[in-house]
C-alpha cells in the first residue's frame, strides 16, 4: 500500500480550498472542524488511532491501540516497554507516515511528584517535514486525558 503525502504549511496567510480532513474533536462550534494544514491532520490521525481499541471501528475490526486497556494495568518495570511496543506497533501499522522521534513514559515510580499515575509524550514527525507532540496523561481515577 502507498501513501503520497502533500504537506501543507500555514507559513502564508492563504489557505487551501481542500481540507485534508477534519478534527473528531467535539469541542468546536458546528459537527466537524476541518483541517487544512498537514500536521494537524496527523496529530488528529494519532489521537484517534491511540484512543480507539481494536473492534471498536466499524469494519475495520484491527484499527486502534490497546492503550486504554494497558495504561491501568498495575504499574511493573514491564509496562513501559508493552506501551512503547504497543504504540509503535499501532503507528506502523495504521500510520506509516509518522516517524516516532521519542517515546517518554514516566510513572509515579520515575517522579513521585507527577500529578497523574502514567505520562506519555510522545515527539513525531511527518516526512521530516514537521515536528510535534502528544501528550497522555492518565490518572487513578481511570480518566484519560491528551493533549
Amino acid at each position: 500500500m502507498g501513501y503520497r503525502i502533500q504537506t501543507i504549511d500555514d507559513n502564508n496567510d492563504v489557505k487551501p480550498d481542500i481540507a485534508l480532513g477534519i478534527d473528531l474533536s467535539f469541542n468546536n462550534p458546528g459537527i466537524f472542524k476541518p483541517l487544512y494544514i498537514t500536521l494537524d491532520q496527523v496529530k488528529a490521525n494519532l489521537k484517534n488511532l491511540l484512543l480507539t481499541r481494536p473492534g471498536e471501528r466499524y469494519n475495520q475490526v484491527t484499527f486502534g491501540c490497546n492503550l486504554l486497556n494497558i495504561l491501568f494495568q498495575p504499574s511493573t518495570d514491564q509496562l513501559k516497554e508493552v506501551i512503547s511496543e504497543e504504540i509503535n506497533a499501532a503507528i506502523n501499522t495504521w500510520l506509516p507516515y509518522v516517524q516516532v522521534n521519542t517515546l517518554d513514559i514516566k510513572n509515579v515510580k520515575d517522579d513521585p511528584t507527577l500529578m497523574y499515575t502514567i505520562r506519555i509524550k510522545l515527539e513525531y514527525s511527518v516526512d521530516n517535514f514537521s515536528t510535534d507532540a502528544i501528550i497522555i496523561y492518565a490518572d487513578d481515577n481511570g480518566l484519560v486525558q491528551v493533549e
